[in-house]
């Protein structure tokens, strides 16, 4: 996907309760995985993330092989830091982030 390193969230879904998977740009940071809650810049959250919100326990799949973890939104310091390599990545972000209309989490994956 565009040259970007890609790992598959696999959320709880937070109203039916079944597994959802959804594959997602990623970084690699201090052993653990951020991730961008951008839905292109559309006024509604992705729907993983809001999963995330109802059930932070999920799991991640990096290049075969699935981690456990928990997530949570990124401190506006560790936010600060990341957006810079998440812009590398994928200039697009800083476009979605332009047009939001709402904050674009960074979320981290931290491994349980």
């Amino acid at each position: 996907m565009l040259g970007a390193d890609v790992l598959t969230l696999r959320t709880t879904g937070r109203r039916s309760g079944q597994p959802r998977d959804s594959p997602v740009f990623y970084i690699e940071d201090a052993g653990r995985y951020a991730v961008v809650a951008s839905n292109a810049g559309s006024p509604r959250s992705p729907a993983w993330w809001l999963n995330l919100q109802a059930h932070p326990d999920a799991e991640a799949s990096v290049r075969g092989v699935t981690h456990q973890i928990r997530a949570r939104p990124a401190t506006e310091t560790e936010t600060a830091a990341l957006w810079p390599r998440f812009v590398a990545m994928y200039a697009g972000y800083d476009h979605y982030r332009s047009i939001a209309t709402r904050t674009m989490p960074v979320v981290i994956l931290e491994l349980r």
